[in-house]
């Protein structure tokens, strides 16, 4: 009896910042997910919060990790003129975009860089994203209208369809923390998915092999990382969903913990807060020396 081969996946983490977490993340990942994984995919962003200190968590993966360093500082920022993306030089900077093109597995797991995996999520992702082109948590639902509206949630987001003067109503009816930003975002031709639909990138896995086609430099999608819109990958669920692609639910609480010191499900308040920076990598510190026995130098 022959046995199956394993499901091979590349792993792309963006790092600004928080070495201890980032180191944290990686471990606990390898420790439940190592047979899945072939590459890390590790680009340390262009300017950093402080001097960069993830050389420990290189000598400790070896040549697991593929680094790159973009000439470019974007963030939260997308490019704004469209012809730069012809240029790897500006295109890579895009958040996860080195990573996407240079894998040559079926699968892309993009992580946060403060995630603590519990257990094998990816192999939970494998064996459950069946035909789908992503797996993930989908949208951010606790901010929006058609949520709070009781028409919408991660289940039934293929269901509802409003079009843009029903979702406008929707919007001053309920209103939520950026509804007032829609006007500005949602494509009156195409409103569906809703602007706050997206493949949650603190733990999400897609199929490259389904969705590359698709997305640029290849085809006419937004890159996946692109903070277009609201919120990064917003565009580019909007464009997949309507070329076709579909996408897993998959509620990864039980699994790992994003943003598990602080439990704010947005790590980005801390990159704003000196104090709570320092309290979260002083725990993660002490993670690394009682779970891991790693003492950085």
């Amino acid at each position: 009896m022959m046995n199956s081969p394993k499901a091979r996946v590349d792993v792309a983490i963006n790092a600004y910042g928080k070495p201890y977490q980032t180191a944290i993340t990686l471990l606990t990942l390898m420790k439940h997910s190592h047979q899945w994984i072939n590459k890390i995919y590790f680009v340390e962003e262009a300017r950093q919060p402080e001097p960069p200190n993830f050389k420990f968590i290189f000598d400790h993966f070896g040549d697991k990790i593929v680094y790159y360093k973009p000439n470019v500082w974007l963030w939260t920022k997308n490019v704004k003129f469209d012809f730069l993306l012809n240029f790897k030089r500006y295109r890579h900077a895009v958040r996860y975009q080195y990573a996407w093109e240079k894998s040559d597995q079926k699968y892309l797991l993009v992580i946060h860089n403060d995630v603590y995996f519990k257990s094998d999520l990816v192999g939970e992702y494998i064996n459950g994203i069946g035909d789908a082109s992503g797996i993930g948590s989908i949208g951010q639902c606790w901010v929006c209208p058609a949520r709070e509206a009781g028409l919408c949630d991660s289940e039934r987001y293929t269901q509802y369809k409003p079009d843009y003067q029903e979702l406008m109503q929707l919007a001053t009816t309920y209103p939520q923390a950026r509804t007032g930003e829609y006007k500005l975002v949602v494509d009156r031709a195409a409103p569906w998915p809703l602007p706050e639909c997206r493949l949650n990138e603190y733990v999400a896995m897609i199929d490259l092999e389904k969705t590359r086609k698709d997305t640029m430099p290849v085809g006419k999608g937004a890159a996946f990382g692109a903070y277009d819109r609201l919120d990064v990958g917003v565009k580019w669920f909007a464009d997949m969903n309507n070329a076709g692609h579909s996408f897993k639910h998959f509620n990864y609480d039980p699994y790992a913990t994003h943003s598990w010191i602080s439990l704010q499900n947005a790590g980005h308040n801390a990159l704003f807060n000196k104090e709570l920076y320092r309290y979260e990598e002083s725990v993660a510190l002490q993670v690394l020396k009682d779970e891991f026995n790693i003492v950085p130098s």
